[in-house]
């Protein structure tokens, strides 16, 4: 059921807002600051390690069940930690006075000593607890985050980033639906050009700008880029190109070094020291207008991006920086001198036409009009991403019997061993980079039906009710409301296409949306039969 999973979500945002909760109350607590204590170390050793069992719980039924065991009893704990501040609070409201101290003393719920004796019965029960779910967790063998990074990069292995690398080439007679996409990137790239060099203002700020292309996987972001990058016109309108594929592990010395591999288009042997190292960089690029693709970048440390760019300010007016990404916060550290560009969802009908080439092709299926009726069916599966297309057009064309697409459509692309090794880690690794919060606001879109419209202001609200965030200051010192923190958050799920926007009102701001279907299936939706929201 979707409910498991949205249990399953969200543990380590509250552990992160107990601890100092329990740490704060312990030197107000009355007899149990010792059980406080334990329960204080516990959680410590609990929160070194849910990365990796967030991380896990995809797979493994187990550790979900012990997540959820852990989530019911960090509420209690909160619980608890409630009642120590009202009782604080309480004593506080009604003072020193010795008649209020006489009637505490008569009615037992409001005797200090009786309220000191309840409370130990419950600090001891959620410790026992506690106990219980550390000797589970032994047994799962959790690493701690340190050692869990060792081998893994934003969630992702290595042998899966292998697999992701990128290359320039495309064949562009196979590309279908970006068309539109490309004239638009190809302009922002053309006209900002034209405008940085017939004028001298903002110069050295504008000398290497930066355009973001933003989506989710599988959408066909890369796809955009190779297309704008082999463009005639692009090729016109730069002295050099460069294409680097940067992933998870955003390693500065290690884009250099590819950056010097495409412009000579050999091996290059890494230098004794970095210093070198951009020095040769800058030796290629000294006063040339250049291109320089920057795909699936994941990096959000804005010191270690101010370390790649500043080294590019060698290169001439116009030169240009052109990202894909999944990440909306990529954008936010990168600092594009445009808009990002949000890449949309194929339509229905592109989806067949990628299906369609493939599926039909020498080799393949027979093309029948009930052939015909069934592949469209399957087409709308995709939910707009060219990846799924590309995977079942591929999987159409060696499974080519009617009874083989008729399957295909029942059970849909996950039920498939290719579409659980190839589609379903492009996904999941952009579920699992999204912050903790948004990981729970999204999982809780699973108890509406699927395909339901939902409404932006009910479903900011009902996370609000949740406790999914609570009110913060921004940079300057402002507080921030929990309405304004929703909206941030609804928009950063529209921009990484986990939800979908509907319908707009008249000032274009989206007021419905709806779950992005193969991101629910991403989350462990089990069609949740109990949940009916309207």
């Amino acid at each position: 059921m979707a409910m498991e999973r949205i249990l399953a979500n969200g543990v380590s945002q509250i552990l992160n807002k107990l601890v100092p909760v329990v740490a704060q109350e312990i030197s107000l607590a009355w007899g149990v600051k010792d059980e406080l204590k334990k329960v204080q170390r516990t959680l410590d050793m609990i929160l070194a390690v849910i990365t990796d069992a967030e991380r896990r719980q995809e797979e493994e039924e187990a550790v979900r069940l012990w997540l959820r065991s852990l989530k019911d009893v960090a509420f209690d704990a909160d619980d608890v930690m409630d009642d120590f501040t009202y009782e604080t609070l309480r004593r506080d409201e009604r003072g020193n006075h010795l008649k209020n101290k006489l009637l505490d003393f008569v009615w037992f719920s409001n005797n200090p000593l009786g309220f000191s004796f309840k409370m130990a019965g419950k600090v001891r029960n959620i410790n026992r607890r506690l106990n219980e779910i550390t000797e589970n967790m032994n047994k799962f063998q959790l690493q701690s985050a340190s050692v869990n990074n060792t081998s893994m990069v934003h969630g992702e292995s290595s042998d899966h980033r292998r697999r992701r690398q990128t290359a320039s080439v495309i064949i562009q007679s196979e590309v279908v639906g970006r068309k539109d996409d490309k004239n638009k990137i190809i302009d922002m790239i053309t006209k900002a050009t034209a405008s940085s060099s017939s004028s001298d203002v903002n110069q050295s700020s504008e000398k290497v700008s930066i355009i973001s292309i933003v989506g989710m996987g599988g959408l066909g972001k890369t796809t955009l880029a190779q297309l704008v990058y082999n463009d005639e016109l692009v090729i016109k309108q730069f002295d050099q190109r460069i294409w680097v594929c940067v992933s998870t592990n955003f390693d500065v010395e290690n884009i250099f070094i590819k950056i010097m591999e495409s412009i000579t288009l050999d091996k290059f042997d890494s230098v004794s020291s970095f210093d070198l190292l951009v020095n040769k960089v800058q030796e290629k690029l000294q006063g040339k207008k250049f291109l320089l693709v920057l795909d699936d970048l994941w990096n959000e440390n804005a010191l270690q991006w101010e370390r790649l760019k500043n080294s590019f300010h060698v290169g001439a007016q116009g030169s240009k920086i052109l990202i894909t990404t999944r990440n909306i916060q990529v954008e936010n550290v990168v600092k594009g001198s445009d808009r990002p560009y949000q890449l949309k969802k194929l339509q229905e009908d592109e989806c067949w036409s990628i299906i369609e080439k493939k599926a039909f092709s020498p080799g393949g299926a027979l093309k029948t009009p009930n052939m015909t009726n069934i592949g469209k069916e399957i087409a709308n599966k995709c939910s707009g991403l060219s990846l799924a297309a590309k995977f079942l057009g591929s999987l159409m064309h060696s499974k080519n019997e009617e009874k083989d697409w008729l399957s295909i459509k029942e059970s849909g692309i996950w039920n498939t061993q290719e579409g659980q090794s190839e589609i379903r880690p492009v996904l999941k690794l952009s579920y699992d980079n999204l912050s903790p919060h948004l990981k729970q606001c999204f999982s809780y879109c699973s108890i509406f039906p699927k395909g339901s419209e939902i409404r932006r202001e009910i479903l900011i609200h009902l996370w609000m009710a949740e406790g999914f965030f609570e009110p913060s200051s921004n940079i300057v010192g402002n507080e921030r409301s929990m309405e304004e923190i929703g909206e941030e958050f609804f928009d950063s799920l529209l921009w990484s296409s986990f939800l979908d926007g509907v319908k707009k009102n008249e000032l274009d701001d989206i007021v419905t949306c709806k779950m992005h279907d193969l991101g629910r299936d991403v989350v462990g939706n089990r069609e949740c039969a109990s949940a009916n929201i309207s």
